[in-house]
């Protein structure tokens, strides 16, 4: 794996193959695809990262929680971690087809599995064009900072001692999409940019993490994001090109490039939004919500990371609601997840979940009043050091006043009554279409202005 350290300044990072300056969230060089080294100052310091003490795996040095079994991680020393066998960083959870030990590749390969050959070929001298301010600026986000390191995590550790990264950098996929980077990595899947030869436009393809193909609900997990994506046409929705299976195995999603950030890294950019951009973004997300629950589709893991906020020169932070991933239909659909199992993140999750019961379009409302008071404070209204903690709170407390967090609303706020409705323990008790949380947000937005205009 190559890495990168800090600059010289000591504010960002630079890409170890191409030199450029990267920001200090940076994971990846935007413009050549290279992997970012977080941990190499850790490594430095005598750290080899985080393991999780339940099941073994190893995790950079930022995480907190294992993914696998929300286990908190303990640092590992490099010595430790030397003298131990290293477990696979790519050991797979319960339930999934363990991969097999392999040597780091000397140079980029096209799948875990096997190089492509009919489908995917080695680009020649032809090139898109290639956004170079996008490029420099590690394609999501401008100046953004260290992007928020969500309870439940999916990252991998380091790529260098399994060789199982799945790299397509510089291949042309179906004879029409060249890759040009990575844009980010999740537990199931790798998303790509990439320049659509034929319609000339950058879109993104989102290829299926190689390690998980043995798995069959994870695979219909993916066909299910394809199919429910694809059927939802609205304005706030990212939009589905294409779906089609590289090497007659690995299935991949194409969907419309989204030039901008997500909303969890602008929270942490810049912290608590101006109510009336937080106002804005959440009218939006409402907009999209209402589009998916009246064809009876659930998202179940709506968070500040799944709305992508795009910059557009008639209207800044235009949403754009993406994974569907793990949604469902609300009716004539069978469950893909095993009885039991939590779906979703730990800050973003509602009590019903947790119970197992049944969910409907008021668990997304759930975590759309989440992510209200988030836009609002800059924090979530429920935390703890650990999951099990988190979830607790979402079953037993209330969300503390915005006002606790926010000086601005210490006189009281109408955001504070539409916090609470959402964030109700019972279903019943919340907002019930989408449509009435939106209304009550405009108006609430309404008073605010009217009462900071007439002083």
């Amino acid at each position: 794996m190559k890495g990168s350290g800090q600059t010289e300044a000591g504010k960002g990072k630079v890409c170890a193959s191409c030199k450029r300056a990267l920001p200090s969230g940076a994971k990846f060089c935007g413009f050549d695809g290279t992997r970012v080294d977080d941990h190499a100052e850790n490594k430095a310091n005598g750290a080899a990262g985080k393991q999780c003490s339940k099941c073994g795996k190893l995790y950079p040095a930022y995480a907190q929680f294992c993914p696998a079994d929300a286990s908190k991680l303990v640092e590992v020393r490099a010595e430790a971690a030397q003298s131990e066998p290293k477990p696979s960083p790519f050991a797979a959870p319960p339930g999934f087809a363990q991969p097999q030990a392999s040597k780091p590749p000397t140079e980029p390969v096209a799948s875990p599995q096997a190089s492509f050959q009919s489908s995917v070929q080695d680009l020649t001298d032809t090139a898109p064009p290639i956004d170079e301010e996008l490029a420099r600026s590690g394609d999501f986000g401008r100046n953004q900072a260290e992007p928020r390191k969500p309870t439940q995590m999916a990252e991998t550790f380091d790529d260098e001692n399994t060789g199982l990264f799945h790299n397509l950098i510089g291949k042309k996929i179906e004879g029409k999409y060249e890759v040009q980077s990575i844009l980010g990595e999740g537990g199931m899947a790798i998303v790509y940019k990439a320049y659509h030869t034929k319609m000339e436009r950058l879109v993104v393809i989102k290829v299926m993490q190689g390690w998980l193909l043995s798995n069959k609900n994870a695979v219909e997990r993916f066909e299910r994001e394809s199919k429910t994506t694809a059927k939802l046409a609205h304005p706030n929705i990212v939009t589905v090109f294409d779906y089609g299976v590289l090497n007659a195995k690995e299935p991949y999603l194409v969907m419309e490039y989204i030039k901008g950030e997500s909303l969890g890294d602008k929270i942490a950019r810049q912290g608590a939004l101006p109510f009336a951009t937080a106002a804005g973004i959440i009218i939006q997300i409402c907009r999209g919500l209402q589009e998916a629950h009246s064809v009876g589709i659930i998202h179940r893991d709506l968070k500040p990371d799944n709305i992508l906020l795009q910059d557009r020169s008639d209207r800044p932070d235009w949403v754009k609601i993406v994974d569907f991933g793990i949604s469902h239909l609300v009716q004539g659909a069978k469950r893909l997840t095993k009885t039991g199992k939590m779906v979703g993140t730990p800050e973003y999750i509602a009590p019903e979940q947790l119970k197992d019961k049944p969910l409907d379009i008021r668990t997304d409302l759930y975590a759309l009043g989440i992510i209200l008071y988030e836009t609002l404070t800059g924090r979530v209204p429920f935390e703890g050091e650990s999951a099990e903690g988190i979830l607790m709170k979402h079953l037993l407390e209330p969300p503390p006043p915005l006002s606790l967090h926010n000086d601005d609303f210490a006189e009281g706020t109408p955001f504070d009554a539409i916090i609470a409705k959402a964030l109700r323990k019972e279903p019943d008790e919340r907002y019930q279409t989408a449509t009435e949380f939106r209304l009550d947000v405009e108006e609430a937005l309404n008073k605010v202005l009217l009462k900071r205009n007439s002083k």
